[in-house]
């Protein structure tokens, strides 16, 4: 599981502080997995995703705030950053399919399981790291948007 981690840190290009939550992001398995050492069994990674989709449509919904666009410019982006279709396409691309720890028997990684293990991916580095380490990973990953980008005028 070390190379899973380090190859998934490598990938979001942030280092967690806290192991156990990078652990659980990757952990598809109902079953406990092994890292440095030691059996640890650590749930599943779904609640720590239903915290990195709030957590990434939080910050995201932030910005939007921020800039002098539409509620339907909102929805747009929230689509086009953050739904499943492209959070699953993202993590394949990536590579983050092979990082995560699966059942016994399980061969491919489907977009529904990648989407989920990319939000709990967010929701670990943003309990981690706060903000900043989110924004950081979501820009690693190419989750963003232009419209989000704020136009300088001037020097």
């Amino acid at each position: 599981m070390e190379a899973k981690v380090a190859a998934c840190q490598r990938i979001i290009q942030y280092s967690v502080t806290d192991m156990r939550l990078i652990l659980e992001a990757l952990n598809m398995s109902g079953q406990g997995l092994f890292f440095q050492g030691q059996w640890m069994k650590l749930p599943k990674n779904t609640r720590l995703a239903v915290y990195g989709d709030s957590a990434a449509a939080h910050y995201m919904c932030r910005r939007w705030v921020e800039m002098p666009l539409t509620k339907e410019q909102w929805t747009g982006i929230r689509k086009h950053v953050l739904g499943n279709s492209i959070l699953g396409r993202t993590g394949i691309r990536m590579g983050l399919n092979y990082c995560l720890n699966l059942n016994p028997g399980t061969t491919e990684v489907s977009h529904d399981m990648m989407a989920t293990s990319v939000e709990a991916i967010l929701g670990a580095v943003h309990l981690d790291g706060g903000d900043q380490a989110l924004a950081s990973v979501m820009t690693a990953l190419g989750l963003t948007s232009d419209l989000l980008v704020p136009l300088h005028s001037g020097p």
